[in-house]
């Protein structure tokens, strides 16, 4: 059965709906963080750029967007789940604050939507990215280069910003 191209942009505009909301959950995340804790607004506004960019880039089917959305999405899930244990401790606060019911730590609780919108935003992108009808071998470099980029440009807005995010990124890395 042979897919229309009515019905070919259809799928590829829902799915680019779909990264874009994930995208959003975890740019709302970040701006919640930052808000709480001054000390992180600026490097959390600078974090939010590759995910804004991966988002619109998504939309036009660009192979960059799905490139920079799946290896920053990985790299921040990462950070928070290897790196740290940020990811874990949320999940934890979570089973406490449902058995008590009652909020508890919701800065730590945070990393349960901000990991479930990162990990949504790769699996959704790597969808949208297998729907291309364009994909070659070549776009391994795609992926390579963005996964640079992402890194260094991470790199970057800690050492500037929040050194302490480098401990993370180095646990990471195993540097």
């Amino acid at each position: 059965m042979e897919v229309s191209h009515e019905q070919q942009r259809s799928a590829s505009s829902g799915i680019g709906w779909t990264i874009a909301g994930f995208a959003a959950v975890f740019v709302i995340v970040l701006a919640v963080a930052a808000y709480w804790d001054a000390s992180i607004r600026v490097v959390h506004a600078f974090e939010a750029l590759p995910y804004v960019a991966a988002a619109i880039l998504c939309a036009r089917q660009k192979k960059a967007g799905y490139a920079l959305a799946v290896t920053a999405g990985l790299l921040w899930l990462g950070l928070a789940g290897r790196g740290s244990t940020f990811i874990e401790s949320g999940f934890h606060v979570l089973a406490v604050s449902w058995r008590e019911r009652h909020l508890v730590r919701p800065d730590i609780l945070i990393a349960v939507p901000g990991a479930i919108g990162t990990a949504g935003l790769v699996v959704s992108s790597a969808v949208g990215y297998g729907r291309l009808t364009n994909r070659r071998w070549t776009d391994v470099a795609f992926f390579a280069g963005a996964a640079v980029f992402v890194t260094a440009f991470f790199f970057g807005i800690f050492a500037a910003f929040s050194p302490q995010f480098l401990v993370p990124l180095r646990r990471l890395f195993g540097v």
